[in-house]
């Protein structure tokens, strides 16, 4: 049975290039709706999810909601991204929650 993800490890997953590289990878991969586009409407939607002991990325949940399009493509781009480096305990691989904010600015 698949043990439950932890909020915290040793060491926390890693997207490979880091932080940054998530932001260039979702500021790539991101639609801007056109609804929001043509509404105005610009913030950041917090998406946590899970990082699992392959790097997959799972269960992805909005935290903090934006606007319904914009909570969907963010859905969307977390989804398409690439492996990780899973998070470890004790040089073990453990499942891991992990939040990235998905900013939509015009």
């Amino acid at each position: 049975e698949e043990t439950p993800p932890v909020h915290v490890s040793e060491e926390m997953p890693e997207f490979p290039g880091g932080m940054e590289a998530v932001t260039a990878f979702l500021a790539k991969e991101i639609k801007y709706p056109e609804l929001a586009r043509t509404n105005n409407i610009q913030g950041t939607v917090l998406i946590e999810f899970v990082v699992e002991k392959d790097g997959r990325v799972s269960n992805p949940k909005v935290l903090v909601p934006l606007f319904p399009d914009c909570d969907k493509e963010a859905m969307r781009g977390i989804l398409a991204m690439p492996k990780w480096k899973p998070g470890k305990n004790m040089g073990k691989p453990v499942r891991c929650y992990f939040d990235v904010p998905v900013k939509f600015q015009l």
